[in-house]
C-alpha cells in the first residue's frame, strides 16, 4: 500500500467553469483482477470481488473476495473462495451479493462463508453488477437473459425485461429511493451505428421507464450517487471517471487506464474508491461535487 499527498488543483470544464480535480488519497496493490469495491459501514472495512484470471485460458474457480482496512491496507486478501469471475457487489442486512457467471452468491459476513445461491431455472445467469435497496432487495442482471432479476423475502425472480433498443447492453446497476438506475455499455442509434451507454431508470412502483438526460454517457461501468442528485461514473474501456448531474450533463474528473472497474463512493468521507482491473490495484481520492 502507497499513501500519497497532493495539492489540491482544479479542472475547466467545457463551460469554462472550475471543479475539483480528485486528489490520490492511497493506492493498494496485490488484487488480482479486482472488479467491484463496496464499503461496510459497521466493520469499517471495504470488499473487492477480484475475478482472478478471466478471459481465454482463464481458472475456473479461482475468483475471491478481499476485505481490505478503511485505509487500505489489506486484511485477508482470500477471504471468501469459490467464485468463477465475482464481479457486482451489494451490501444489505449482514449480507454481501456477489454478482458470478452461474448465480448470485449470498454470503453471510460474520461468518466469512458462503450461505445461499441464486440463479435462473433454466440455467446460469451470466451476472455482473447487482445493488440492495433500501428495503433489502437486491437487484442484478442477466446478461444471458437481458432481464433483471429481484431476490425479495428470499424469493429470486426475473423483475424486469430489457428493452435493448431503449437500454442497449447493461453493466451498471444502482438502487435508490424510488427508482433503479440502469448503466448502458453501448447502444445502436437510430441510424444503426454503435453509440456509448445512456443512463435509464425503471420506477419500483410501476417499472415506468426514464431516461438521465438525452445525451449518452459513456460505457458505464461503476455508478454511484454524489449525494447532492448527481452522479460519478466510470468507463472501463477508455478508463474515464465523470461526474453526471441530474439532468445528465457530464464533466470529466480522471483519465485512469483501461479497466477502472465498479467503484464505490463515500459521500461523508468525500471519497472515490476506484478498482483497476487491469493494473490489479485500488486506489482512493478524496472528492466531492463543487459546492460541497
Amino acid at each position: 500500500m502507497k499513501h500519497l499527498l497532493a495539492c489540491l488543483t482544479l479542472v475547466v470544464t467545457a463551460s469554462g467553469a472550475t471543479a475539483p480535480q480528485p486528489l490520490l488519497l492511497w493506492e493498494t496493490d496485490g488484487f488480482v483482477g479486482p472488479e467491484s469495491v463496496v464499503f461496510d459501514p459497521a466493520r469499517q472495512e471495504f470488499y473487492v470481488s477480484n475475478m482472478g484470471t478471466h478471459g481465454g485460458g482463464q481458472t475456473p474457480g479461482d475468483g475471491f473476495i478481499s476485505r481490505v482496512s478503511a485505509e487500505g491496507k489489506i486484511l485477508e486478501l482470500k477471504w471468501v473462495t469459490g467464485f468463477d469471475n465475482p464481479k457486482g457487489l451489494a451490501l444489505t442486512n449482514g449480507r454481501l451479493y456477489v454478482g458470478d457467471d452461474k448465480d448470485l452468491t449470498e454470503i453471510d459476513v460474520a461468518a466469512g462463508k458462503i450461505s445461499l445461491r441464486y440463479a435462473p431455472a433454466d440455467g446460469p445467469g451470466s451476472f455482473n453488477d447487482c445493488t440492495a435497496d433500501a428495503a433489502g432487495n437486491i437487484y442484478v442482471c442477466s446478461g444471458r437473459l437481458d432481464t433483471v432479476f429481484r431476490l425479495s423475502a428470499g424469493k429470486f425472480e426475473p423483475w424486469f425485461k430489457l428493452d435493448k433498443a431503449k437500454t442497449g447492453g447493461l453493466n451498471g446497476l444502482k438502487a435508490e429511493k424510488d427508482r433503479l438506475l440502469l448503466g448502458g455499455w453501448s447502444l445502436r442509434g437510430a441510424d444503426g451505428k454503435e453509440q456509448i451507454g445512456h443512463i435509464s431508470t425503471v420506477a419500483y412502483a410501476d417499472k415506468a421507464f426514464g431516461r438521465i438526460g438525452d445525451q449518452p454517457v459513456c460505457h458505464v461501468d461503476g455508478l454511484e450517487p454524489d449525494g447532492q442528485g448527481g452522479y460519478t461514473v466510470t468507463d472501463w474501456l477508455t478508463g474515464d471517471v465523470l461526474h453526471v448531474t441530474a439532468d445528465g450533463k457530464t464533466t470529466p474528473l480522471l483519465a485512469l487506464g483501461r479497466g477502472t472497474a465498479d467503484h464505490a463512493y463515500l459521500i461523508g468521507e468525500k471519497q472515490l474508491i476506484i478498482p483497476q482491473m487491469l493494473e490489479h490495484k485500488l486506489r482512493a481520492f478524496r472528492w466531492a461535487p463543487a459546492g460541497e
